[in-house]
């Protein structure tokens, strides 16, 4: 699931970004121009149309024309050290570009993650350094009061999705019910983003507050990155549970598994097994 929630962030940020400018300015007292709406503006460091030097959201305050300070905002699932290359890149091209303040943002669901993005990166020698401000979970507030996460929805769902392992169904229940109204026009569906990134208990939970029962996901993302992986996952764990049973599983009943797409049929074969004598009884018509 790390493209699907790469691209989730990007798209919250891009969504919300005064999201990103309050918790800069009110968890790690950044001195950010104070009301002024942060806008989004183009990504491209170079002129050049290269992939590596398009960072993920550039966020500018004050006039378009000649902004007051920019954010260069990158979201990271894991250790590259081929960002610690780039990332003084962007920040010099867009300096170059705009002629104000620039500061690198970075973003992240992970704490081991944030603590590798904060080492300050050299420029060469010990002449110069670049120091990341970072966002991770200890810095993402843990939001469970309903109204609070109404008047900040994104904020919400990226409480949920930073704290999702943790027991949080009253945090994804706060966030879903906070998007519930919101008419987004992004590919992102908040929904899919929270659920996706909830713990088996926290989900199990969340069912008795809010049941998601047929529950479909609505996003590109969700369906290619979570509801797919999902079905991986219970296939395996059907086989591993078959062979552990003591059921011998022949190359033919391996594919069958392997190629089912329906979650519902693979949790019904699942939930035979203890029960079953035999094959036929985990595998019967209904």
């Amino acid at each position: 699931m790390p493209r699907f929630t790469h691209e989730a962030l990007v798209q919250l940020v891009r969504a919300a970004p005064e999201a990103i400018a309050w918790l800069l300015r009110e968890v790690l007292a950044v001195d950010l121009p104070a009301h002024v709406q942060a806008h989004v503006t183009a990504t491209e460091i170079v002129d050049l149309n290269l992939a590596e030097y398009r960072a993920d959201v550039v966020l500018t305050f004050g006039p378009a024309e000649q902004p007051d300070e920019a954010l260069v905002v990158e979201a990271q699932g894991s250790p590259d050290p081929r960002k610690r290359v780039r990332w003084p890149v962007y920040v010099a091209g867009v300096r170059a570009r705009l002629g104000c303040p620039v500061t690198l943002v970075v973003l992240t669901l992970d704490e081991d993650v944030a603590q590798w993005c904060r080492a300050p990166i050299d420029l060469g020698r010990q002449r110069g350094w670049l120091y990341p401000l970072v966002i991770g979970p200890q810095q993402i507030p843990v939001i469970t009061d309903i109204e609070q996460a109404r008047r900040m929805p994104e904020l919400a769902v990226l409480s949920a999705a930073a704290h999702g392992h943790e027991p949080a169904e009253h945090i994804a229940h706060a966030s879903l019910l906070a998007v519930h109204d919101l008419d987004s026009e992004h590919s992102l569906v908040y929904p899919d983003f929270v659920l996706a990134r909830l713990g088996e208990v926290a989900r199990a939970a969340l069912e008795l507050l809010m049941p998601p029962k047929g529950y479909e996901y609505q996003s590109d993302f969700a369906r290619k990155y979570y509801g797919e992986g999902m079905i991986k996952g219970e296939a395996r764990t059907l086989l591993k549970m078959l062979r552990l049973k003591g059921f011998e599983v022949s190359p033919e009943l391996q594919s069958r598994v392997e190629t089912c797409t329906d979650l519902a049929q693979l949790d019904l074969w699942i939930e035979r097994i203890l029960a079953a004598q035999s094959l036929a009884d985990v595998f019967a018509e209904p």
